[in-house]
């Protein structure tokens, strides 16, 4: 008797299909084993011995899907024979109920059925397998934003308050994965501000350090890392950060836990340059900068 385990769902799915077609009086057991409480490891080759002895000499699939339900594609099995399976079973599925652990269906007849059943394991896996690679994607960024910290260069990070205080020049960095506000953005500012820009929070961190911006405008939604973890990062590498977000309307909630977090306020998109310039004139940095031109008889805004 073979048994399948890669795909089961949907070879399961397609031999259905097929016995429906061709062989409709085929039969299909289901062992829910999906409700017992023991481990699979603890089951599963009594299971499959078990039903090799009760179906000797019969051609047949066990299909084992990924949330332990069994199935069985035979030709000759029947209520009398499965209920001796259950029965041989008894001792190794304690303290589980037999009573609804198997159901017995006829393709040909049962089809609709086994279809339904059938399509929900395949949905039901493609959820966890979505949720799988969400969690790994996590992990991924998780460690990417760990060895980003590892790999930022220590004598960049002890001399960021004196780059920008010593620099003339304002700098404005925008981390902003929508190229159109991007742009939008860069219009705004050109021939104002020297600017910088990325769409990632890897790229936010690095950049930040590399270039010791005067103003960071900083978007809630990024693709790799969540907006809120990039801002505590940089306060964390740069406690006296000016830290300006940009939100959609809907996201007025995460606005107030940057603020929270420490970010000096937020501009709503779409962006007006009035805006964005009045954050920026707001800069302590910026503030700075201006005073010591006035000083200088060189004013710049």
């Amino acid at each position: 008797m073979l048994v399948i385990v890669k795909n089961a769902e949907e070879t399961l799915f397609q031999e259905l299909k097929t016995c429906w077609e061709d062989f409709p009086t085929y039969r299909c057991l289901h062992l829910r084993f999906s409700q017992l409480e023991q481990d699979k490891e603890e089951w599963l080759s009594d299971v499959l011995e078990t039903l090799r002895s009760h179906l000797e000499g019969e051609e047949g699939q066990v299909y084992l899907c990924h949330d332990n339900d069994l199935f069985v594609l035979t030709r000759h099995i029947t209520h009398k024979r499965t209920k001796q399976i259950l029965a041989h079973l008894s001792h190794k599925l304690a303290p589980a109920s037999l009573a609804g652990l198997a159901a017995l269906f006829e393709i040909g007849v049962d089809w609709p059925k086994l279809k339904q059943i059938s399509i929900k394991k395949i949905e039901a896996l493609k959820m966890l397998q979505a949720q799988a690679r969400v969690t790994r994607k996590e992990l991924l960024n998780k460690r990417s934003r760990e060895d980003v910290l590892k790999t930022l260069d220590p004598d960049l990070l002890s001399s960021l308050p004196m780059r920008r205080e010593s620099r003339g020049k304002p700098e404005i960095m925008i981390v902003e994965d929508d190229l159109f506000s991007q742009k939008m953005v860069g219009n705004a500012l050109k021939n104002k501000y020297s600017v910088s820009m990325t769409g990632d929070g890897q790229g936010a961190l690095m950049g930040y350090v590399n270039k010791a911006p005067d103003v960071l405008f900083l978007d809630i939604g990024l693709p790799d890392i969540d907006g809120h973890a990039v801002l505590e990062k940089i306060f964390k590498l740069d406690p006296d950060a000016y830290v300006v977000m940009f939100s959609g309307n809907k996201d007025r909630d995460n606005v107030m836990k940057a603020v929270e977090l420490g970010a000096k306020g937020f501009v709503g998109k779409p962006f007006t340059s009035e805006k964005l310039l009045q954050y920026i004139q707001k800069s302590p940095f910026i503030q700075a900068k201006q005073k010591k031109e006035f000083d200088h008889g060189n004013f710049i805004h």
